[in-house]
């Protein structure tokens, strides 16, 4: 979001009223008269608040004026901020939201009730109100739960201090030993135990965020406020206590500065998620192999001289596709099926899909990646002669006219594909060029290539594109899906995601189904199709058996 340049100062509400003859504001306080909030902020069009009032000083240690030409997001706790854009979304389109529990990015991250009214005759604005809950929310972080939600909470932070925020740092400990000792405790002493040294490490950065990663490993983003090597002995101190002497387990402790001057933002990312990729799966030994022990700004610098080298094992097809399917959810029957790439790797298995992408993608080679697969799945698709595939692009690779340029040819190439294939458009930063994006999908469709925005709520450029493109799908984001088994506030939000869509006339895909009951439950809140291993895992496209 850009932050607006018109500022306008505005009383807080403990001061007198303002004069009649100031109808944007007496509009404002009919607005925040529906709700009783700790927090009123109006937000223009772009996301930027024009208007703050309320506990500002109590929450965030400022006044309401501070927050005056700030991005809203950064009221939110960054695990949090795609849910809000949600919202924000939906009160774009429907004028209203309903109250929706979401945690301020304040010391505590206090749970709050967040809502919404659309409003203002001088252009669109939109008056939020956060409020207190009216009962606790559930938490909804897991132990073990792997690196996903906490890496888009410290890529949440990267961006933000490369917009010029506060500077970040990322801590990485590994416990050497730590299964051993756990061998010799009971359930609930080693569930204790592992609570302990996760508080230790936060009550180091009581500002920052910290996720246990598994297999004796956690990490900590923080401002720079903590001592890594304090750290460190605070938790072998701990073990001690624990363990004897002789089998004590060491602490490792890895720093990384987030931050790689010269390279983008996306690129720094890309990185970031290699490193906490490598570091849940293999520790410091996981950092080393990978160069990334030398921080992000000299893994950038050693992949930038291996770019050529990428570059050919695209041009090589250095990896084959797999294909899933997406049913209709009435009948079970494919739709069609997402071509997902699959690297050809060493005997040991050490490179995934995932880090594949990511790897070509901190090289700065998507359009390339994007143009291999897809004119690998343009074979398939051929080949296969019935069935209809759905192909990743990054958004990359719209605002590239060279990019265009070669996909057009591809297709071009093979007319009888019309209405056979459909590209999925991938967050992979956030689209500057709106325009020349815009062109790019509107020429797809114009050739008869359906168009579907991918992974819907997992960033929050997914909603701003919902807005910017035409596309006819929208697939949402498995998170929610799982959410919403057990949470009522995530599947309030699955269903206001879901009207969202239809309200801008695209069919949505819900992802990462894998049982009855979620396919029961996305299909009551009016979801039309579905991915996931109830339906099929990926394998072969039908027609291409034994090819």
């Amino acid at each position: 979001m850009t932050v607006s340049a018109a500022i306008r100062p505005v009383a807080g509400p403990r001061e007198s009223h303002p004069p009649p003859s100031r109808p944007d504001t007496r509009e404002r306080l009919l607005a925040f008269a529906f709700a009783a909030s700790d927090l009123l902020v109006e937000v223009d069009e772009s996301g930027t608040i024009t208007f703050a009032a309320g506990a500002f000083p109590s929450r965030f240690g400022h006044p309401a004026a501070q927050a005056i030409g700030m991005p809203v997001e950064r009221l939110i706790a960054p695990e949090d901020r795609a849910a809000m854009q949600a919202g924000l979304a939906h009160l774009a389109l429907r004028g209203r939201l309903r109250p929706v529990a979401l945690r301020l990015a304040d010391r505590e991250r206090s749970a709050c009730a967040f809502a919404g009214l659309a409003t203002g005759s001088e252009g669109l604005r939109f008056c939020l109100t956060f409020g207190p809950l009216p009962a606790p929310l559930p938490e909804t972080g897991q132990r073990g739960s792997g690196t996903e939600g906490f890496g888009r909470m410290v890529e949440a932070r990267l961006r933000d201090a490369a917009a010029g925020g506060a500077p970040a740092r990322l801590a990485l400990l590994e416990v050497e030993g730590l299964a051993e000792v756990s061998v010799m405790l009971g359930r609930e002493s080693r569930e204790a135990l592992l609570d302990r040294i996760s508080t230790t490490i936060a009550n180091a950065a009581p500002a920052g965020m910290q996720s246990e990663l598994g297999a004796g490993r956690w990490a900590l983003v923080h401002s720079g406020e903590a001592n890594v090597d304090a750290v460190c002995r605070a938790v072998e101190t701990l073990l001690r206590e624990r363990a004897p002497a002789s089998s004590a387990p060491r602490v490792h402790g890895t720093e990384l500065k987030l931050a790689a001057p010269g390279f983008s933002t996306v690129q720094q990312v890309r990185a970031l998620r290699l490193a906490l990729d490598r570091f849940a799966a293999a520790g410091r030994a996981g950092l080393e192999g990978a160069g990334l022990s030398r921080g992000l700004s000299g893994f950038l610098t050693t992949l930038a001289a291996q770019a050529e080298s990428l570059r050919g094992r695209l041009k090589r097809r250095g990896f084959r596709l797999a294909f899933q399917p997406i049913v209709t959810l009435k009948d079970r029957r494919p739709h069609h099926f997402e071509a997902l790439i699959r690297p050809h790797t060493a005997p040991d298995g050490g490179e995934t899909p995932q880090s594949f992408v990511t790897l070509i993608e901190a090289a700065g080679l998507s359009a390339e990646l994007d143009l291999a697969v897809a004119a690998a799945a343009t074979e398939s698709a051929l080949a296969a002669k019935a069935a209809t595939v759905a192909v990743n692009i990054s958004d990359m690779s719209l605002e590239d006219q060279a990019f265009r340029a070669s996909l057009e040819q591809t297709l071009d190439a093979a007319p009888e594909l019309k209405g056979r294939l459909l590209f999925e458009i991938t967050e992979t930063g956030d689209i500057v060029d709106a325009a020349t994006a815009r062109a790019t999908i509107d020429a797809l469709r114009a050739r008869g290539y359906a168009v579907c925005i991918d992974d819907f709520g997992a960033g929050a450029a997914s909603l701003r594109y919902l807005k910017l493109f035409d596309v006819d799908f929208v697939k949402i984001d498995g998170a929610y899906v799982r959410g919403a088994e057990a949470s009522a506030r995530d599947r309030e939000l699955l269903g206001q995601m879901v009207d969202l869509c239809r309200a801008v006339e695209a069919r949505v895909i819900a992802e990462q189904v894998e049982t009855e009951a979620q396919a029961s439950m996305v299909a009551g809140l009016g979801v039309e199709l579905a991915q996931g291993s109830l339906f099929g895992k990926p394998g072969h496209l039908p027609g291409l058996v034994g090819r």
